[in-house]
């Protein structure tokens, strides 16, 4: 026979026990994983801003290329894309923000002449020449035409026109320093070929910001 006394006792032995699993389970669900400090959840993160101490982000340069063609007075290509500035076209920007310091590097232009080509390599920061660039027909290297978009962006323009007597497919467009020679500034292969007819015209809007 189990008296009233016996089950009182059972009882408490069994909201001991309960307690004593809760109390062991908290336990180890919030036991720092390395001895130590805080238990940080997968979801915590941190941007770039942050791990500087603050909220601005780090400077740079974007170029964006647009490629317009136009045949018989109207508008028959049109691509806008990014392109890739050269390891040489960062020194030539950080020499010419530096013009005129003691010491600093020389600066004669940035990236003002365009050049097209019929070299289809994809492009590389390391890149030092503008293969296969055209010369002749109209279409060589030519001095662009600056203005500004914002206060921390501009264009640089130019309007080829194909002189010659048979169609020219270009691939790539190039931007240096120099009107022949100079260092290569930026560069980028067109996603789409564009086919520049005898008295076509092609522009090439580039803008830089930032």
């Amino acid at each position: 026979m189990v008296t009233r006394g016996a089950v009182g006792g059972w009882r408490m032995i069994g909201l001991i026990v309960l307690l004593a699993t809760t109390v062991f389970a908290y336990s180890v669900a919030t036991k720092p994983s390395n001895g130590g400090g805080n238990v940080v959840s997968v979801s915590d993160s941190y941007n770039y801003e942050e791990a500087q101490g603050g909220g601005n982000k780090a400077p740079s340069w974007i170029g964006m290329v647009q490629v317009l063609v136009v045949h018989n007075g109207k508008l028959v290509y049109d691509t806008l894309q990014h392109n890739t500035i050269t390891n040489t076209g960062e020194g030539i920007i950080s020499a010419c923000t530096a013009r005129g310091a003691t010491s600093a590097p020389a600066c004669a232009s940035g990236g003002v002449y365009i050049a097209l080509s019929t070299d289809a390599s994809v492009t590389s920061p390391t890149d030092l020449t503008c293969a296969s660039e055209l010369a002749t027909n109209g279409l060589g290297r030519a001095l662009g035409t600056f203005s500004p978009v914002t206060t921390n962006s501009h264009k640089i323009s130019f309007t080829f026109t194909n002189t010659g007597t048979t169609p020219v497919t270009i691939t790539k467009v190039c931007m240096f320093d120099a009107a022949s020679g100079g260092s290569l500034f930026a560069e980028d292969v067109l996603s789409n070929t564009a086919s520049v007819a005898p008295n076509d015209q092609i522009t090439i809007n580039w803008t830089f910001t930032h």
